[in-house]
């Protein structure tokens, strides 16, 4: 009975687990028959089909009714069919237990499909095949992007690589070169095989590579997104090129660097066209300049001359206006003398006649030139000199020359009242070390290092001077083996300019103490004509001659000066130079048109151009007179003036 009842039970478990999996069975194949992503049928041993779900229908095209039976070769083409390709694969699958592959398929009506197929074989308990299970999907979409973005790649690296003009080239993260293009070559001068796993810094000039340049450059890029930069870049054969180059890192989809892409532009020929217009540019500001310097002097030349033929029996005044026509000369002839040497410099026809001198010597003479102008502008000049005999082997007489013009640019450019400082030191054994600092109107960065070029003013405007004093610096210091550099915070924040030279000779002794100069200024009472220039001689004569034709006059250096001396005046005449400090002539004549606008506004100026002309009238001048002007032209402008007052 025991016996009985467990066959009859274990009867019953059988019959139920069958019935479960039948169950199973049948909730599979009706999920599959609705899954739409998805061509799921199955085949027999020979490929024949046997169902068709509904992914297949959407994918294949064709319908349940229009496939069962089919054999599965008709989504092969006929090339293909004919290879026996269909049925290979089935074989593959049978010898592997799957296939898997991609590859075009073909719809119903003969369109084409990129199709990822699954194989795989079923067999029975005793492993024989009793069909195949397959799974295709349709990743045509996918197929034509990846195809889109392979030929845009290609298009892509064939564009680089046929480009001329650029040198384009890949570098991994640490800087090596990975990919090199026709414009590489061109530009560069290596060869793919030979350029290939060479670090990028080959490419730049040994002082840049001391300096770090380059890593620099790929640290900036990495920061930044881009590097961008212009500069003196090495070709194969040594030679230099000026390329502006682009460093883009190239990071991957979580961030990571994969390496840079570099672009360099061969700009020598612009670089050298520029030059030309900077050198042409420079030449045309000098020439105006020459003319603007060599007509201050002679401003008052001809006035001068003029008072003393009408004013023979004053000796007094002839002696007055005599040192005055003096200095002027002077101040010409200095102006001769600079050009003379720059000339000479330039085409290598000046030689230095060193000799063995205390340096004190040397600097006495150069602070005898330069201390009226110091004294004339009120400024402290400290001076901060080594003890010891400072004797040194160079030619006194350059070496002079070269430190008066520095003192002059320090005081040219450094406001009244202002401090420059002198100091001298023995730098090592043989090292001299002369350095001018101030507290003036400093140099832009942008202009630090073209400060040295002849006829550059360092972008500081209009200033007395033709922008060769700091070249003589440089050539003579580097005709005694030294050079010269600056430092400047900006506009602004003072110059320092240092000058190191190899001529110290062993010796001992010097000492010398500190001494401020300055000079008290002469401020003439205010008159009826008010007359401005910052060239004191062009005013005082100017003054003086118009005091002999029978007018009060009141002499000012500045704007500033001439606008308080109008105010308290009131004056029916002002004459103005342009180019004054503090205010220049054209902001002075507006502030004095509008507290008196009757009176007669004259430009007095070395520039005459049609422009020139123009802003001065738009300023508020009624006349624009040319220096020098004579005193003839000047009595036939007053007679004019007198005329017009009468008629008013």
């Amino acid at each position: 009975m025991n016996a009985l009842s467990d066959q009859t039970a274990s009867s019953d478990s059988q019959t139920d687990d069958s019935s479960w999996l039948e169950t199973r069975l049948v909730a599979f194949d009706e999920i599959v028959a609705v899954v739409e992503e998805y061509a799921i049928f199955t085949l027999t041993p020979s490929g024949e089909i046997l169902d068709w779900n509904a992914g297949a229908e959407r994918i294949m095209g064709y319908r349940s009714e229009e496939m069962i039976g089919q054999s599965s070769g008709c989504f092969f083409s006929e090339v293909e069919r004919a290879g026996g390709v269909p049925q290979g694969i089935l074989e593959i699958a049978i010898r592997d237990g799957s296939f898997t592959g991609e590859g075009w398929r073909l719809r119903k009506g003969g369109e084409r499909f990129w199709g990822h197929v699954t194989i795989t074989a079923l067999r029975s308990p005793e492993g024989e095949v009793q069909g195949f299970l397959q799974i295709t999907r349709d990743l045509t979409q996918r197929r034509m992007t990846m195809e889109a973005l392979r030929q845009s790649e290609e298009r892509f690296r064939l564009l680089v690589e046929s480009v001329r003009d650029y040198a384009i080239f890949m570098l991994d993260p640490e800087g090596h070169v990975m990919s090199w293009n026709i414009g590489a070559h061109r530009i560069k001068g290596y060869d793919q095989d030979e350029i290939i796993g060479q670090h990028f810094s080959i490419f730049y000039p040994q002082p840049a590579k001391e300096s770090g340049v380059p890593l620099k450059l790929l640290a900036q890029a990495l920061r930044e997104g881009r590097a961008e930069q212009e500069g003196w870049r090495m070709r194969k054969d040594g030679t230099r090129f000026w390329g502006h180059v682009l460093i883009t890192p190239l990071l991957d989809h979580s961030g990571e660097l994969r390496g840079y892409a570099k672009i360099t532009r061969d700009l020598t020929d612009r670089r050298q066209a520029e030059s030309l217009r900077e050198a042409g540019r420079r030449k045309d500001t000098f020439l105006a300049t020459l003319a603007h310097e060599l007509r201050n002097p002679l401003a008052p030349i001809l006035p001068g001359v003029d008072i003393i033929l009408r004013s023979p029996g004053d000796p007094e005044k002839v002696a007055g206006v005599a040192a005055m026509l003096k200095r002027q000369v002077d101040q010409m002839a200095h102006l001769i003398d600079d050009l003379v040497d720059i000339s000479r410099i330039t085409t290598g026809k000046i030689e230095l006649r060193k000799s063995q001198v205390a340096f004190s010597e040397v600097m006495e003479r150069a602070l005898e030139a330069i201390k009226p102008l110091i004294e004339r502008q009120e400024q402290v000049l400290t001076l901060n000199l080594a003890s010891g005999d400072l004797r040194i082997e160079a030619d006194p007489h350059r070496l002079a020359q070269l430190l008066s013009n520095l003192l002059s640019n320090a005081a040219k450019y450094t406001p009244t009242r202002g401090h420059i400082q002198l100091s001298v030191m023995a730098e090592s054994e043989e090292m001299l070390k002369i350095s001018v600092k101030d507290d003036g109107r400093g140099i832009p960065l942008e202009f630090q290092q073209s400060i040295f070029e002849l006829f550059d003013q360092g972008g500081t405007g209009p200033a007395e001077g033709l922008g060769i004093g700091l070249t003589l610096v440089r050539s003579l210091a580097e005709m005694h083996g030294g050079k010269v550099t600056v430092a400047s915070g900006g506009e602004g924040q003072g110059s320092e300019f240092t000058v190191r030279l190899p001529v110290l000779v062993p010796g001992e002794g010097l000492s010398s103490p500190v001494h401020p100069a300055s000079a008290d200024p002469n401020v003439p009472a205010a008159l009826r004509v008010v007359i401005a220039d910052d060239s004191r001689s062009a005013a005082d004569i100017m003054g003086m001659f118009f005091r002999m034709e029978g007018f009060e006059a009141a002499v000012a250096y500045d704007g500033d000066e001439a606008v308080t001396q109008a105010r308290a005046f009131q004056p029916d005449l002002v004459v103005l130079d342009l180019g004054m400090p503090k205010i220049d002539g054209f902001e002075a004549c507006k502030r004095i048109r509008k507290m008196f606008p009757q009176a007669v506004m004259v430009a007095l100026s070395g520039w005459g151009s049609r422009e020139d002309r123009r802003r001065s009238s738009e300023a508020g001048f009624d006349e624009h007179l040319v220096k020098p002007v004579s005193p003839d032209d000047l009595r036939a402008f007053l007679a004019s003036y007198f005329k017009k007052s009468r008629a008013g």
